[in-house]
């Protein structure tokens, strides 16, 4: 089976947001998606291809954009629930207080990269690049760091990544069973001690049998590491 058979149509993937608003009304009561929403939603599907994706800006940045924070924080934990997971703790969007009766060295902060485009609120629909589509996210950037993936386009993978796992079952399938790259989130910057230096950047991959959510150095070409950004 080809990659690209695994993806859902944009159709399905509708559907499959209906599952994951039920799951939402549990979990996460405010945030569930209303009615209008799939309405208006419904209304554009006809003729898109598989190649379209289906994503939601959750929340408001104080600006009129969707809150990538608390986007990324509802699927992050979605992922958790549902999926065996080596989760390294920066990817904790509001992580616990500091333990004042011990000296905790790892505070990491979280951020969306420079030049990064805002998320509208609501549903909203991107294009996987072909290659990427073909072989698997980041192979249309296999040579590439994910600092110079950024200046290709404002518009990289960041909570998008999140969704995209909650939608494709079968695309967690290939990573786990490393038929795919790990891709990196690259629209989030990660600075894992706290400094200004937000060196790093978050990456879905597998370890040990496990779906991960990790980071990476965004200076750095690792080859089972692919960059990306939308069409």
């Amino acid at each position: 089976m080809s990659v690209k058979e695994t993806y859902l149509s944009p159709k399905q993937q509708y559907e499959k947001w209906r599952e994951l608003n039920e799951w939402l009304k549990k979990a996460f009561p405010k945030e569930v998606i209303s009615e209008q929403s799939f309405k208006e939603m419904e209304q554009k599907l006809e003729g898109l291809s598989n190649q379209n994706r289906l994503f939601f800006g959750f929340g408001d940045d104080g600006q009129g954009n969707a809150d990538p924070y608390l986007s990324g924080h509802l699927f992050v934990t979605y992922l958790v629930q549902k999926y065996s997971t080596e989760k390294w703790r920066f990817i904790d969007f509001y992580p616990a207080p500091p333990d004042p009766m011990r000296f905790d060295f790892y505070r990491p902060k979280i951020k969306m990269r420079d030049g990064a485009a805002n998320r509208p609120k609501g549903f909203y629909i991107k294009q996987i690049l072909e290659k990427d589509y073909l072989n698997g996210i980041g192979a249309e950037h296999k040579n590439l760091s994910p600092a110079d993936v950024r200046k290709l386009s404002p518009w990289g993978w960041g909570f998008e990544g999140f969704e995209l796992l909650a939608l494709e079952d079968a695309y967690v399938g290939l990573i786990l069973k490393k038929n795919v790259g790990a891709f990196i989130l690259s629209d989030y910057s990660v600075s894992p001690y706290g400094t200004p230096d937000f060196s790093s950047t978050m990456v879905i991959g597998h370890s040990r049998g496990k779906l991960e959510l990790g980071m990476t150095n965004v200076r750095d070409n690792i080859p089972k590491f692919a960059p990306s950004h939308f069409a």
